[in-house]
């Protein structure tokens, strides 16, 4: 099972006492409130009554996911007030687990559309079950922020909004077709086929693009207001290297079978279907916490393994191991790990025993090798971690690039990794100086390599932010045209 639908259900499962606790209190409710209307001599209806129930049983079950069980951080965490910015990253990103985050948001207010004008027949009308969808979101992202319980999230306000109204509706329309209502029913069926077609436009928007998407790609803009920009690296009006290139990436399948090959060769045996592997989105987590640890993912095929076999005291050692080039591959052979000759090796500190090899987007023939493999040894010249990220693929399309010069108005238009922007609105720079600019390629969301500008920055707060260093940032590089 997905790692991410497993945490699902563990939440549902904490809910289940408060949402009974939740229906307790609406047996005691019912019971007094069947009275009221003996002794009035009025009837109150068995359906309503049943929607009562439901409606308290899953609004304590509400209480717990979006309070109860959520973590504190003993601290507010801020607001998130860029709309849709939920959606964006689930495009960008394109994984299961970043997608559900809006889509559950979504539904776990439709029981509250379907059941409060079922319990209340005032919240039959539209503008009240609006009103109460903003009102209990409201009210829940306020605690959260309040109680250091989660982050406030203008996202989260409008999808449990949309999830309220998207149940209001399916409930109306059985309503009104029950009732032989047909032209009111289209009216209520409106809103979710409209929600189900945008879904979908999505999804298949996505599956007919050429190439994926980048996770960290730009979305919105940092305030460059006011900053001074400063060139300090030649730039070109001449287009990039032209070409987006492909390693199959990992399935499922492929990949257990990777790490069964990798792990035989160190003499360990995976047990699947146990706690020692962990399947997620795009990564697969390989462990029996005392062996071994190969954590794979799928996009680009990059893995981190490290060997427990080790003593702990040299693993943790500040002091390494030292070895040569010819050893450490003959080491890395060993582990079915072929470096390839454009790959240099680099001692990148000899005194902790860290060595890496390096291929500085290297294209001979169509073929392109970037990334690094990096190493950790411990006394005695023993092999205990690997960091491959290391990768060798194929050209398979033309693809136009936008020249350096382009990537640079882009970058000054504060249209750079959108993970960089708060950061950047934040510290609000007076003066950025461009010190480098590199033509690199990153994995997108379907496994290809596309060119990205990657700049090297410095500004006025470097001192107090980043202890005196620069930063970097990316601008894609693909051509929108």
């Amino acid at each position: 099972m997905h790692d991410f639908i497993r945490t699902i259900f563990y939440l549902f499962r904490r809910s289940i006492p408060p949402a009974l606790i939740g229906l307790a209190i609406g047996t005691v409710f019912l019971v007094l409130l069947n009275r009221k209307h003996r002794q009035e001599g009025t009837k109150f209806s068995k359906g309503q009554a049943l929607a009562v129930l439901l409606l308290l049983c899953y609004l304590g079950g509400l209480v717990a996911i979006t309070l109860m069980n959520r973590r504190g951080y003993g601290m507010r965490i801020g607001v998130q007030l860029y709309p849709f910015l939920a959606f964006r990253e689930a495009w960008n990103a394109f994984t299961l687990q970043i997608w559900l985050n809006p889509l559950l948001n979504i539904a776990m207010f439709v029981p509250l559309g379907v059941l409060l004008p079922l319990a209340v027949k005032f919240f039959q009308r539209w503008y009240w079950i609006l009103a109460a969808g903003a009102g209990t979101s409201l009210i829940i992202e306020t605690l959260q922020y309040a109680l250091g319980r989660g982050q406030a999230d203008v996202d989260d306000l409008f999808c449990n909004t949309l999830g309220s109204m998207f149940g209001y509706c399916l409930c109306m329309l059985f309503i009104s077709l029950a009732r032989k209502q047909w032209k009111t029913a289209g009216t209520y069926a409106v809103l979710p086929a409209l929600s189900i077609i945008a879904l979908a436009g999505v999804f298949l928007a996505y599956r007919l693009q050429p190439y994926g998407n980048l996770a960290d790609a730009p979305f919105y803009a940092a305030n460059t207001k006011g900053v001074e920009w400063v060139q300090e690296c030649p730039l070109s009006h001449e287009p990039g290297p032209s070409g987006v290139y492909w390693t199959a990436p990992f399935t499922r399948e492929s990949c257990d079978a990777f790490a069964v090959d990798f792990l035989g060769r160190q003499g360990a045996d995976i047990n699947f279907g146990s706690p020692d592997v962990n399947y997620y989105d795009n990564s697969t987590f390989y462990s029996d916490h005392r062996t071994y640890s190969l954590i794979v993912n799928h996009n680009d095929c990059s893995y981190a393994y490290t060997d427990y076999r080790i003593d702990s005291d040299l693993r943790y050692s500040s002091k390494g191991g030292t070895i040569t080039e010819d050893e450490l591959r003959a080491a890395l052979e060993t582990l079915g790990i072929d470096m390839p000759d454009t790959a240099r090796f680099v001692a990148v500190d000899v005194e902790k025993g860290e060595y890496a090899f390096r291929a500085e987007c290297v294209v001979d023939d169509g073929v392109l090798t970037a990334g690094e493999l990096t190493c950790r040894v411990a006394e005695g010249g023993i092999l205990y971690e690997v960091n491959n990220t290391l990768s060798v693929s194929t050209l398979c399309g033309d693809a136009a690039v936008i020249s350096s010069q382009e990537a640079y108005e882009r970058l000054c238009a504060g249209q750079f990794s959108w993970q960089d922007v708060p950061m950047f609105n934040f510290s609000k720079p007076s003066q950025v100086r461009v010190t480098a600019c590199d033509l690199k390629y990153m994995t997108d969301s379907k496994g290809f390599r596309q060119p990205v500008y990657v700049f090297a920055l410095s500004d006025d707060q470097d001192a107090e932010l980043r202890g005196g260093n620069g930063w970097t940032t990316f601008v894609p590089a693909l051509s929108k045209s």
